[in-house]
């Protein structure tokens, strides 16, 4: 503050700011120039996959700063489907890949729930729901979402797609908290008839990579759908669309 009063004192015309000294104050920890902004890098950077904006922000997922998209797609299919299948080809368990894989499509959908709980009109029992309870019933979050925003989670998808992944997000159950033996709740929850009590299940690499197909494809029906809802702004998306024609 000192060097910015010093420098409103002298006469118009003749003022002079010495640089060095404001770095030397910049740097220490004392009091910074008035006219001194310092940005913090935040913990998730990433180039928005619809309108190319860097974004630095607080926290894994997040709109666009520029146009309004959400990340989690890009994210969930860039990194988590991305890294589990690399543990896969490496080797890794296929039942930790499915424990996993179901765990960050729960986590995937859940911030768009609690994003339409934010900022859709809705009673009080629904923001509950949609913020405070798991999303590994497929028939329950399939009515939820389609019935209260007509969003098809389960879109293009057909029925024994349909089936077989209900009854794989309930096997995340088993192998977080069971070793991979079934129960009761399993078998109630699930529909399973292929499997009985007490037997301890396990995967096989086919079978998880073929969920994390299906968990892709319900991933962007979701984001999709919530973008129906919520609209992202046309104009960055259409300007970074007619550049990429431009290069090719």
């Amino acid at each position: 503050m000192a060097m910015l009063d010093q420098a409103m004192a002298q006469d118009a015309g003749s003022t002079t700011i010495d640089m060095d000294a404001v770095a030397d104050a910049t740097a220490s920890a004392g009091e910074k120039p008035a006219f001194y902004v310092s940005e913090q890098s935040q913990q998730r950077k990433f180039a928005c996959g619809a309108c190319d904006e860097f974004n630095d922000i607080l926290g894994r997922f997040g709109h666009c700063s520029r146009c309004g998209t959400r990340s989690d797609l890009a994210d969930f299919e860039g990194r988590s489907i991305v890294e589990i299948r690399e543990r896969l080809k490496a080797g890794d368990a296929p039942d930790s890949a499915v424990r996993d894989a179901v765990a960050a499509f729960d986590s995937f959908i859940a911030q768009y729930g609690k994003q339409l709980a934010q900022l859709v009109p809705m009673t009080k029992q629904r923001k509950a729901r949609l913020t405070g309870k798991a999303f590994h019933d497929l028939k329950e979050v399939r009515s939820t979402f389609s019935d209260w925003f007509d969003i098809d989670v389960c879109r293009g998808m057909p029925d024994a797609e349909i089936n077989k992944t209900q009854v794989m997000l309930r096997r995340r159950h088993l192998y977080e908290h069971n070793g991979g033996e079934v129960d009761q709740r399993y078998l109630d929850e699930s529909g399973d008839t292929t499997v009985k009590l007490k037997q301890v299940i396990h995967e096989s690499a086919e079978s998880a990579h073929a969920l994390l197909g299906s968990l892709m494809k319900m991933a962007k029906n979701v984001h999709t759908g919530f973008h129906d809802l919520i609209p992202p702004l046309e104009g960055p998306i259409k300007a970074f669309a007619d550049q990429t024609a431009h290069r090719r």
